[in-house]
């Protein structure tokens, strides 16, 4: 099994914008449960995982260079590594 990148639209005036989600796990559950462990220590991260819910938008393998220039780019992780990625969380 691989990782995947997932990108979760949280704010769907925004696409690939920022107020999204990026997680690179091996599946899509997983990737929600990294996002549900990390909101609990986050205050961020709650606020944007509290959009989250079955209707959420989820693009699988999402080709970064969809993703804003100007702002997603220029702060996201590694998405080889597992975890999230946007906001840039799995580097520490």
């Amino acid at each position: 099994m691989k990782l995947r990148r997932y990108w979760f639209i949280t704010f769907p005036e925004n696409p690939y914008g920022p107020r999204n989600i990026g997680v690179s796990a091996y599946t899509k559950e997983e990737a929600k449960l990294l996002i549900r462990q990390l909101s609990l220590r986050d205050a961020y991260m709650a606020m944007i995982s509290a959009s989250l819910n079955d209707t959420t938008e989820v693009i699988e393998d999402i080709d970064t260079r969809l993703l804003d220039q100007g702002h997603v780019i220029t702060n996201m992780g590694v998405v080889t590594f597992k975890g999230i990625w946007y906001p840039s969380l799995n580097l520490s």
